[in-house]
This record gives C-alpha cells, structure tokens and sequence, in this order.
C-alpha cells in the first residue's frame, strides 16, 4: 500500500466514505423523483404530458448512470483500501502521488499515466 501519513490516509477515507452515502442518498432520491415511477402523477390528456414525462425520465437515467459510476468508482476505492492495494496505479504499478489522491481519491492512475491516456 502506498506510504501514506495516518492522518492524511482517515482523511481520504472519510472523504470516500461520506462520497458514497451522499450518492447512494442522491440515487434514492432520483429514483423517487422520476415521474415514470411516480404513482401521484395521474394521467393527462394536456398536450406535452407525455414528452415532458419522457424527457423528464431520460434526465433521471443519465444522471443515474453518471452516479452509479461514480459510486462504483468509490466503493472500488474503499475495496482497495481494505485489501491494501489503494494508491497504486493500476497501469504501472508505481505509487500514485499523495496530492493526487488528496483532490481525486477515487484516482486509479498516476499522473504520468494519466496523461498517457488523454
């Protein structure tokens, strides 16, 4: 695992941690917002109903599937935090720098790599 001081390790941890409740609480919320799983909506003869009701879905979707990501993201992260192998990159193996992971704690490249990829 990558030599991190304790403090600044509980520190990324508990931002990780927060960073899943916060999207698994978004995602609850989501669900229970769209207009398709709603039973209070009734239904409308009103011209642009259906579009709206539509248009309205598809915002929850692709903002679902953002988050979901990004939650997968995080729990990876805490999964790697409990197996030991948080901070390394996943491409060259080496230590992906500390203020990296300060700012993008769900970063699974160093920075060298990551530009690499773009």
């Amino acid at each position: 695992m990558l030599n991190l001081p304790q403090r600044t390790f509980n520190r990324i941890k508990r931002a990780l941690l927060r960073q899943q409740r916060e999207i698994e609480k978004e995602l609850t919320s989501i669900k229970k917002d769209d207009p398709v799983n709603s039973d209070s909506l009734a239904e409308s003869s009103e011209p642009g109903t259906e579009s709206w009701l539509a248009d309205m879905h598809t915002r929850a979707l692709a903002l679902r599937h953002n988050l979901e990501q990004i939650l997968n993201r995080t729990k990876q992260s805490l999964a790697k935090i409990r197996s030991g192998s948080y901070g390394k990159c996943e491409n060259c193996g080496k230590n992906i720098e500390i203020e990296r992971l300060e700012i993008i704690p769900t970063a699974t490249l160093c920075l060298s790599c990551s530009r690499k990829k773009i």
